[in-house]
């Protein structure tokens, strides 16, 4: 009984785990992209735009999948 308590909690520890580390790398793209925008509008009006059209303009999950599939 006390091995499947203990690897239920192994369990359960490593998929918090994963799901915390899914959700951080989402936050620091999204971020990242948030900043680099930020950045383009602290720029003169005459740069402000083309900065802001060679922004990365991909979702997370279009990121993902084209890192998955360069793999």
């Amino acid at each position: 009984m006390k091995v499947t308590k203990s690897l239920a909690l192994v369990a359960t520890l490593c998929l918090m785990a994963l799901v915390i580390f899914g959700c951080t790398r989402q936050a620091w793209y999204e971020g990242a992209k948030h900043g680099a925008e930020n950045e383009c509008r602290n720029q003169p009006p005459s740069e402000m735009d083309r900065c802001l059209e060679r922004l990365n303009k991909k979702s997370y999950e279009e990121y993902k999948k084209e890192r998955e599939d360069a793999k």
